[in-house]
């Protein structure tokens, strides 16, 4: 789980006698490939509880990712039965031109993340022939190159090994998320090192430590090992190169990223995120845009399995009823994940929550009051709620 800070909203102590609390805040540089969600802020209840408010919002509607449908490229292949080989130079006799080894070579990674040592090429080329040159990372010899993929398929069956194989494709997908997310560090000081292990599924798997490609890589093969069809889209994530999944269930597409479901807070509070886990394009474009690079581009329009759908989560309005009902069902666990469907239902959630202090309202806090530690996640509307109650 990443571990540097992000954005930190820090919140002065409520005191007993029902003062309002004084809000302080204070912001860091947002680093590549990271959502912005705060850190936490945990209240205590005063003694008196406020009114509560309960507003409605209409539905908003948002802008949809275009289908592209993908080209059938016989070229990558080719490469590939070499590349899986561990051989560096590949000659054709045939001439290749250069836009066309761009796609091709776009197209194995994307197709073949375990072919992951690649780290550029060169190719030369007449009117009878082509020969391709390929760049290894950190010059690793071929025994070298075959000991490290025996060991990311040893990873990979051991991992694999721990998935009910009768649990629903959904399911599969969550566990796999989640073991990624607990058994791999962000490894920020490689965000502007340029490609290396920490951007390949051998740095997630095997180092434990990547950026938003190797996450990407890994989630991938576990998924197509599984039989689950999966890929990996890129683009810009806020004005930074970014890289996350696709994955088809129950015949939709929808996406996942990984790296941003993994916290980025210190707080010892943290736990697994699932923010983008299962969310469709709406969703997604309220942070991404696409590389033009001819890279497959499904439609995901559809919202049923998705985390907080399917767990009864996802609220299309703010009702303080709703979150009332489950503090009081989540009370044992002590924490919740929650949803909202537009910015205006999540903002006034936070403000009649917290700003106007209506969370001391709730059931659970009736009789001896408590504390509550939140976040806030502001790309996805989520708020994550971890809750005590006085004894």
């Amino acid at each position: 789980m990443k571990k540097s800070g992000l954005v930190i909203l820090l919140c002065g102590m409520l005191f007993l006698n029902g003062c309002s609390s004084v809000m302080e805040f204070s912001s860091e540089t947002i680093p590549l490939a990271t959502t912005s969600y705060t850190d936490y802020t945990e209240i205590t209840s005063p003694e008196i509880v406020p009114e509560t408010v309960r507003p409605t919002f209409p539905h908003k509607e948002t802008e949809t990712v275009i289908e592209t449908v993908p080209e059938e490229m016989g070229l990558s292949e080719e490469l590939y039965q070499e590349i899986s080989q561990y051989e560096s130079v590949i000659h054709f006799d045939r001439k290749i031109d250069s836009d066309e080894i761009v796609l091709a070579m776009s197209e194995l990674e994307r197709k073949h993340p375990e072919i992951f040592w690649i780290n550029g090429y060169s190719m030369k080329s007449n009117e009878i022939s082509s020969e391709i040159t390929l760049k290894v990372m950190n010059q690793y010899s071929p025994d070298e190159l075959r000991r490290m993929s025996e060991q990311v398929d040893f990873a990979v069956e051991q991992i694999l090994n721990t998935v009910n194989p009768d649990a629903s494709d959904y399911e599969k997908a969550l566990q796999i998320h989640d073991y990624l997310v607990l058994h791999t560090e962000y490894d920020q000081s490689a965000v502007n090192s340029g490609k290396g292990l920490w951007s390949t599924a051998f740095g997630c798997l095997i180092n434990g430590s990547a950026v938003c490609q190797g996450y990407s890589q890994a989630f991938q093969i576990l998924m197509n090992r599984l039989g689950i069809e999966c890929g990996i889209c890129s683009g810009d994530a806020k004005g930074e190169p970014h890289a996350w999944n696709y994955i088809k269930l129950n015949g939709q597409y929808y996406w996942v990223d990984v790296t941003w479901d993994d916290p980025v807070s210190e707080h010892s509070f943290d736990w697994i995120h699932h923010g983008y886990f299962l969310i469709d394009d709406r969703m997604l474009a309220r942070s991404r845009t696409f590389e033009s690079n001819g890279q497959f581009v499904p439609l995901c329009g559809a919202l049923d399995e998705n985390y907080f759908y399917r767990n009864g989560n996802y609220l299309q309005e703010y009702y303080f009823s709703e979150i009332d009902s489950r503090l009081t069902a989540h009370a044992e666990e002590g924490r919740i994940e929650v949803m909202f469907a537009t910015a205006e239902a999540y903002q006034m959630a936070i403000q009649d929550l917290f700003g106007s202090e209506s969370v001391w309202n709730a059931q659970i806090f009736q009789r001896t009051g408590g504390n509550i530690t939140y976040q806030q996640d502001d790309d996805m509307y989520v708020l994550r709620l971890i809750f005590t109650v006085n004894p």
